[in-house]
């Protein structure tokens, strides 16, 4: 009787955790919903600089709505990118429900609900509305002091501060400091020690840090495989263009590039040109590198945003390019070639 008993027991246990666990849904997965006025069918598509999803995904729009539903194991970035590729960050935690609301009219004015951090998020973005870049910075520091202790802080840290190449290092390392404070047994903050030591190692009049790199033979013909590092470059110009298939803008960047080397040699001037994909899919990049005629060095390890090189230098966005000069000195480097690069060479 005992013996039953306890069978009975286990049963009734074994069918009570089926049913909590039904009703609560997949505890590590995230479930992100969209409702979006005046659109009706549409394609947006969404990746995770974090690496939460190591590919580029197709989020379909009907009636203006969508659902998308993510397994994860912790803390997760996401992006929503849209059809006129501005972008929309979205912060995720398993068991999470997401709601996102808008106007396609007017993408720039998103509610993103469902969490603290989105909420916190959205607040801010409505807070640096129109602002000066110097305004907008003086806002993203008092909304990490303010909630050091969520992910959106880190966030804008590495979005404001860490990614720019313009500012006082003792500030970034200040508010670095002060996150880990907060956060003392946070890894990813931890993880961000050694880009922070290596601000402004990009930053104009600077020389390039040395690096090693195993090149691979282009699809398209041209420079065969081999290793290279920075100091072969020396006496010419080099331009070294972070990028992925799965990125918009890349394309275009690798246009940037092949136009900038065919306008320097029509000046006489040698440019050396780097191709470094953060792709996933080597038959993806094969396909891009045979079709926009990268003849030049290509490189992949395909580890994404966690290739060594690209930790090393704290680059978070894609596509970022990186021109030296023929004294192995930094002209420009920045995500925005019209911007950054554009003034600099001209």
């Amino acid at each position: 009787m005992k013996t039953k008993g306890f069978l009975l027991y286990l049963i009734i246990l074994h069918f009570s955790l089926f049913i909590l666990n039904s009703c609560n849904g997949n505890p590590n997965q995230v479930r992100i919903t969209g409702d979006f006025a005046n659109l009706e069918q549409a394609e947006f598509y969404i990746y995770s600089p974090s690496g939460a999803i190591d590919r580029l995904d197709t989020i379909k729009i009907e009636g203006g709505e969508f659902e998308y539903i993510a397994q994860i194991e912790g803390d997760e970035i996401f992006r929503l990118l849209y059809p006129n590729f501005s972008e929309l960050t979205i912060f995720a935690s398993p068991g999470d429900e997401i709601e996102i609301e808008g106007d396609a009219q007017n993408l720039n004015a998103v509610d993103v609900d469902g969490s603290d951090d989105n909420e916190v998020y959205t607040e801010f973005r409505e807070d640096i509305t129109d602002l000066s870049p110097d305004s907008i910075l003086d806002i993203a520091h008092k909304y990490i002091l303010k909630y050091s202790k969520q992910a959106v802080s880190k966030y804008l840290f590495q979005t404001y501060f860490l990614q720019a190449d313009n500012l006082d290092k003792n500030i970034v390392v200040g508010i670095y400091d002060s996150l880990c404070r907060a956060n003392p047994d946070d890894l990813e903050l931890s993880k961000l020690s050694r880009r922070v030591k290596a601000y402004g190692v990009l930053q104009d009049g600077q020389l390039l840090p040395d690096f090693k790199l195993k090149t691979r033979t282009s699809a398209f013909g041209g420079e065969e495989g081999g290793e290279i590092t920075a100091k072969q470059f020396k006496g010419t110009y080099l331009l070294i263009a972070f990028w992925g298939s799965w990125k918009s803008g890349s394309q275009s960047a690798l246009y940037r590039v092949r136009r900038f080397r065919r306008e320097m040699k029509g000046k006489d001037l040698e440019v050396n040109a780097i191709s470094y994909s953060l792709d996933a899919d080597e038959r993806e990049l094969r396909r891009i590198e045979k079709n926009d005629s990268i003849d030049y060095h290509s490189f992949c390890d395909f580890q994404s945003f966690n290739s060594p090189l690209v930790q090393k230098w704290g680059i978070t966005d894609l596509p970022f390019f990186v021109l030296v000069g023929p004294d192995q000195k930094i002209i420009a480097s920045g995500s925005d070639w019209v911007k950054d690069i554009e003034p600099k060479v001209n």
